[in-house]
């Protein structure tokens, strides 16, 4: 061993940690950012933790934890959602929204033409609605795996006063992480109850596909769900296009598709609104997203859950604004404790309104 190196004389070297921050992979939350700009909101993160004259130190470089967000395509249109609610100084936490039922009774002109002399009857018929329920809850994050309950992130005031990185910037892009994530699971799961599901050709069911790769995701699909939609009568956004959001590798199914190739086409204009889109067919704008359901059937093979959305599949409420709280329980102001909360209503308008449109790897 030599006579002076880090091995044999270690108290001369010191690891250092660079104030640089390597960015992480994370996805972008396309529903929640839907979601959010329909309700104009957002988690807005302190300049410091603590309580009111006890914040902590704000040593250390600011570090931005989202930089290795994944940014696909901007905000879909906010009219997917059918109803923005908000509760503040409401009477109650629970709304409920009509909906008119159309009776198809029969239309025939024989059935329709009344005869000169003849009596109409006097017995009226009744006309129908439904109703869907939107209620405000109040909601928190992060969220404790091991004891299945809401808890908080911790800073030590003496540790925010030293240290490489900013401890409120770091902790606080934990939190928007959590926000934003929690938010876009609610409204997959509720695009996941569609009342319609679409199989590729030959499939009828998940547990049909015994093999990867034997029903992939096709144009064939694609302009059978825009057929369903069109014969459901379910509108369309202003520009005479739906919504269809697919995972990678469903997109990746449809770039081998040949028929796929030559009929998608991009739209410049559209592009400047909503970068990185992957690109439109039929009458959809299709969209990526990597936190759709993937579920393993019986055979152990994947199948992926797209969404076909029509405008107003959604709704959405808010009562206090999203908001970052801090614990009484400080130590003396030694440590801040913080959890985010919101009091939000997720709902989804009409089960009609989206297709689930799903295929085997």
């Amino acid at each position: 061993m030599p006579s002076f190196s880090q091995a044999s004389y270690p108290e001369n070297f010191f690891v250092e940690t660079s104030d640089m921050l390597l960015t992480a992979p994370r996805p972008q939350f396309l529903y929640a950012q839907l979601f959010l700009g329909a309700l104009g909101a957002s988690l807005p993160v302190p300049g410091a933790f603590g309580l009111s004259g006890r914040e902590l130190p704000n040593a250390g470089v600011t570090a931005d934890v989202n930089a290795g967000m994944l940014t696909l395509s901007n905000p879909m249109y906010s009219e997917v959602i059918a109803a923005k609610v908000d509760f503040s100084g409401s009477a109650g936490s629970a709304l409920r929204i009509n909906r008119p039922i159309f009776s198809n009774t029969t239309a025939t002109e024989a059935a329709r033409k009344i005869a000169t002399g003849q009596t109409i009857s006097t017995t009226p018929i009744t006309i129908q609605s439904d109703q869907t329920n939107l209620t405000l809850f109040k909601y928190g994050g992060p969220y404790d795996a091991t004891n299945s309950r809401v808890a908080p992130y911790a800073i030590e005031a003496f540790d925010a006063n030293i240290g490489v990185h900013n401890a409120v910037s770091l902790v606080g892009g934990h939190m928007k992480y959590d926000f934003q994530r929690f938010i876009d699971s609610v409204n997959v799961s509720l695009l996941d109850l569609a009342a319609t599901v679409v199989y590729p050709d030959g499939m009828t069911a998940n547990n049909d596909a015994t093999a990867v790769g034997s029903f992939p995701m096709s144009l064939e699909q694609i302009s059978r769900t825009e057929q369903l939609m069109d014969d459901a009568n379910l509108p369309t956004f202003s520009d005479g296009f739906r919504v269809l959001v697919l995972k990678p590798r469903q997109l990746k199914q449809l770039k081998d598709d040949p028929n796929y190739q030559r009929a998608s086409e991009n739209h410049p204009a559209y592009n400047v609104l909503f970068p990185q889109y992957v690109a439109s067919v039929g009458k959809f704008h299709i969209f990526r997203s990597t936190t759709l359901t993937t579920s393993a059937n019986s055979s152990s093979v994947n199948i992926d859950y797209g969404h076909a959305i029509a405008p107003g599949a959604l709704l959405a409420g808010m009562g206090r604004a999203p908001r970052v709280a801090t614990s009484t329980d400080d130590n003396y102001g030694e440590q801040a404790k913080m959890i985010w909360l919101a009091d939000l209503a997720f709902g989804l308008a009409d089960n009609t309104f989206v297709y689930s449109v799903r295929s085997a790897e």
